[in-house]
């Protein structure tokens, strides 16, 4: 399943937006190819696995589920499940993490600086006295 975002909604770079939200970095030397995974377990196996792309101003999340590893050598084959409960929920959780961040940021916008206190002026105001030895 794929999550397409606008880039401006990301406050960050993809790469650490997918880290916060506890994915871990993989580059696949076969392939050269880098993605991200999300272990369900304390096995490596089945994780959540996501690809990045980024094209025209947009941000596209490729996720799917992998079940188990490929069986064969040089094989691209895998359990994976793309259109799953489980996939549909996780992308669903970083929608729901990118809207909290970009109504953080939209909040933080419109804040009005607040004026200094009278007695942060007056410190501010003050003058070097002629009876101060240095």
């Amino acid at each position: 399943m794929k999550l397409t975002i606008h880039s401006n909604q990301l406050m960050e770079s993809p790469t650490n937006f997918l880290r916060r939200a506890g994915y871990a970095y993989i580059h696949d030397r076969h392939s050269g190819q880098s993605s991200f995974v999300r272990r369900l377990t304390r096995d490596f196996y089945p994780r959540l696995h996501c690809y990045v792309f980024e094209q025209g101003g947009q941000i596209t999340f490729n996720l799917h589920l992998d079940q188990r590893p490929t069986r064969y050598a040089g094989q691209t084959a895998h359990a994976g499940e793309y259109d799953s409960p489980l996939v549909q929920e996780e992308l669903d959780r970083l929608q729901a993490m990118i809207d909290r961040q970009s109504n953080t940021n939209q909040s933080f916008a419109n804040v009005v600086k607040a004026e200094p206190s009278p007695f942060a002026k007056a410190i501010a105001d003050k003058k070097k006295k002629s009876w101060w030895p240095f």
